[in-house]
């Protein structure tokens, strides 16, 4: 039975309609009526040969190149009137002959269909699948893959606008959406001869019209890897003129990640001017990928790199630069500089925000001058002007709190100076540097500590030796012949000073020495006693050569005595060869006696080893080993 709602339905429906709605329902019949015939007659009223000489025509006016379509174009006009065609191949002619510039497997594009029955389509919305196109990369930077066409005239025509372009309206043209699949984009530098290959294209360009800003939104394969990019530019014609343009996008791959949002310049060095972040776990393959020889990263792993880039035509700068190089990271400014006739050269200052720095040092430190290794190979490729800075760093046992750090590759010359820290409440600085010694050169080390605590020195190194343990200063000069190995510091040549106040020498026991001096002919210095002898200053002068620590008219002031060394120490084989006087007074001075070798001036012998040194009473004061 039916129910009261279909009963209000045939109520409703079963009026008559009204004026205007009548009118509507004709006006839609009639213009869906005249859609239907347009699409079935619009086959036969759109000539395929002609459309196809049009889009002949239209890309070779666009590109200026000599385009041929190989196969028969098919035509649909749901949703919208859309060509296809197949096998297209654009040749540039110079002098007289073709040569390949590109191909399309299948292209196709939507059009108007009034223009097209009027013989005048305009193509927009382009599909190509299996493009292959070949660049020419000019030394100015220019992508040269257009001859005289619409493209090359905007491209010349264009101008900056602040952060967009002006172009008239004689060379601008709509251009829509440009749909890429599998496509292919070979680049050939023309200055060197080298080939970049992008494959396996698959993007989607908007550009609706040549005057106005385009992005671009795909994936990739570069060298083997799938990279995907979404890059945004507000003057693609300025870019592809080789000059500044306002750009933004970030790119991506499983390797690395990188951002950008500021003007890109692809001119000869390719220079970048804004916001800018990059990232990667594998730095070496990284860098191997990108086509970066730089040695010493062999082994890099972890890079991070943000900063405000500022460039012209020779220098980048790195404002307020984040830098993260494994378990290091930085912050600073750098400045790159890349002059024409001479390397690249990287200046600037860091703060360092770790306490490991070594394995950085260790790859540019000027003892790596092997032409062999890589630092030094690195080091003619790239010249450095560093100032580092680091709360505090860690050097092997000891640990330096305001650290200032200069390191510097320059020509011939390599330097590390450690400008000022603070060491064992005293202060250390030093360098570390090259010179000119012979025919393979030698590395010059310098080490000045002032007003350090020596015992902790002693104690953190784990010498056992008897030492001075006390507050004092030493100054060291090396010279070692390149490269460095065990062998040439063995044969190092230099000096070295030592002076501290008052201290102590653990293990030398003067008193157990005496007696011992008058009941045996030689005896250890354990055997003496386990005392510590007091003193009241120190002051040794050692020269260094061949394996030998020449000690002469060193002097350690106690109360009542002094000790006077002489000797060598044969520092390779922890051995002592030592002539010691100990002179004594008792008003606590020299006394002529004394410095004549009377009774109360007692001599010795000392030999063994550093940490359980022998030693042998003597009559009179014994000769200097090197006399």
């Amino acid at each position: 039975m039916p129910n009261e709602t279909d009963g209000k339905l045939r109520r409703t429906f079963g009026r008559p309609l009204g004026k205007r709605t009548r009118i509507a329902l004709i006006v839609l019949v009639s213009l869906l009526s005249l859609f239907v015939a347009f699409q079935l007659a619009a086959p036969f009223l759109v000539s395929t040969v002609l459309v196809r000489e049009r889009m002949e025509r239209a890309v070779e006016e666009w590109i200026g190149h000599d385009v041929s379509i190989g196969g028969q174009p098919s035509l649909a006009f749901w949703p919208e009137p859309r060509i296809t065609f197949s096998d297209v191949m654009v040749r540039n002619i110079d002098h007289g002959k073709k040569g390949m510039l590109g191909s399309v497997r299948e292209l196709s594009a939507s059009f108007d269909l009034l223009g097209a029955l009027v013989g005048q389509p305009e193509f927009k919305d382009f599909h190509l699948k299996d493009p292959q196109l070949f660049v020419l990369r000019k030394p100015d930077g220019r992508l040269d893959w257009t001859n005289d066409g619409l493209l090359s005239r905007a491209v010349r025509a264009v101008k900056s606008d602040g952060t967009g372009q002006l172009l008239d309206n004689s060379n601008d043209a709509p251009i829509g959406d440009v749909l890429i699949e599998n496509g292919t984009l070979q680049i050939t530098n023309e200055e060197d001869g080298r080939i970049v290959r992008v494959d396996r294209i698959d993007s989607e360009i908007d550009w609706s019209y040549l005057s106005r800003s385009a992005s671009f939104k795909g994936q990739a394969t570069i060298a083997g890897r799938r990279v995907t990019a979404d890059i945004t530019s507000r003057q693609p014609l300025l870019l592809f003129s080789g000059r500044s343009s306002s750009t933004s996008g970030s790119i991506q791959s499983d390797l690395f990640s990188a951002k950008f949002s500021g003007v890109v310049n692809l001119a000869s060095h390719g220079f970048l001017s804004g916001d800018a972040e990059f990232a990667t776990a594998d730095g070496a393959k990284a860098m191997q990928w990108m086509g970066f020889d730089l040695p010493g990263t062999e082994k890099l792993k972890q890079l991070s790199v943000k900063a405000r880039l500022i460039t012209n035509d020779t220098a980048m700068r790195f404002e307020s630069l984040s830098l993260g190089i494994d378990d290091i990271t930085a912050s600073g400014i750098l400045d790159l500089t890349m002059p024409a006739d001479a390397p690249p050269r990287l200046t600037g200052t860091l703060a360092l925000n770790t306490r490991d720095v070594l394995p950085m040092l260790a790859e540019i430190a000027p003892r790596l001058l092997d032409k062999s290794d890589p630092a030094a190979r690195l080091r003619d490729r790239l010249e450095l002007d560093l100032r580092l800075s680091a709360q505090s760093v860690e050097i092997g046992p000891f640990q330096l709190s305001e650290v200032a750090v200069g390191i510097m590759n320059i020509g011939d010359q390599s330097r590390i100076d450690i400008l000022d820290s603070d060491f064992e409440n005293g202060r250390l600085t030093g360098r570390i540097a090259t010179i000119k010694d012979g025919e393979t050169g030698g590395v010059a080390i310098r080490l000045s500590v002032q007003d350090a605590d020596f015992a902790s020195v002693i104690s953190r190194l784990g010498l056992t030796a008897p030492l001075p343990g006390a507050s004092g200063s030493l100054e060291l000069a090396l010279d070692v012949a390149r490269p460095v190995t065990a062998e040439t510091l063995r044969n190092a040549k230099g000096s070295l000073r030592f002076r501290a106040g008052s201290g102590t020498l653990p293990g030398v026991d003067m008193a157990g020495i005496r007696r011992l001096a008058t009941q045996k002919p030689y005896f250890t210095l354990s055997e003496a006693g386990t005392g510590a002898y007091e003193f009241q200053s120190v002051d040794i002068n050692v020269t260094v050569a061949d394996g030998l620590a020449d000690i002469r008219n060193g002097l350690i002031v106690g109360t009542n005595e002094r000790i006077t060394l002489n000797g060598i120490v044969p520092y390779a084989n922890n051995s002592l060869a030592l002539s010691a006087g100990v002179l004594t007074d008792s008003s606590g001075t020299t006394s002529g006696d004394a410095a004549a070798g009377r009774p109360d001036a007692t001599h010795f012998f000392i030999g063994g080893s550093w940490q359980n040194p022998v030693i042998w009473p003597v009559a009179k004061p014994a000769p200097k080993i090197t006399e």
